[in-house]
């Protein structure tokens, strides 16, 4: 069984790789989160119209069009609880979404076991493979970021 669609497998989000069969997707998200208050069923009704493929391609396709990180979206728009954070978790590919599960999980005092389990077991060599590349990739990237914040500091 692959948990994974084969566009994230291959590796290969590019925006010229996402052709136009989810315009009609993005073009409702962009308009369920313009001007005052954001219409979340609607937000909801295009995410859930997708397959699991077609989210990942809707990801790329917004930030190609609008300039904009999807899930940095769903965040400004539908906050930090429980349901923004579902909305942030389909509106990027599966592995990072998973990837900031792991995070979530390891995050603070102890760590959630269950979570981990949950994401990890059942998952082929190739899955955790992509999710192990995944998870560093965005590790690297946060370390960078703090090493450059502590860099600044200290050059003060």
């Amino acid at each position: 069984m692959q948990l994974y669609p084969n566009i994230v497998l291959k590796g290969d989000l590019s925006p010229g790789a996402v052709g136009d069969q989810v315009n009609d997707v993005v073009e409702k998200i962009h308009e369920a989160c313009k001007g005052f208050g954001t219409d979340e069923l609607r937000i909801i009704k295009a995410l859930a119209s997708c397959t699991v493929h077609q989210r990942c391609q809707v990801a790329v396709k917004y930030e190609e069009v609008y300039g904009k990180d999807l899930k940095t979206v769903m965040k400004k728009e539908c906050g930090k609880g429980d349901f923004g954070t579902a909305l942030q978790f389909l509106a990027v590919p599966s592995d990072e979404a998973e990837s900031d599960m792991i995070k979530n999980a390891c995050k603070g005092l102890g760590t959630n076991e269950m979570m981990l389990y949950t994401i990890i077991c059942g998952r082929s060599n190739k899955e955790i493979d992509l999710l192990k590349k995944t998870f560093y990739k965005v590790r690297i990237l946060l370390c960078g970021d703090i090493y450059g914040f502590q860099e600044g500091d200290s050059k003060s």
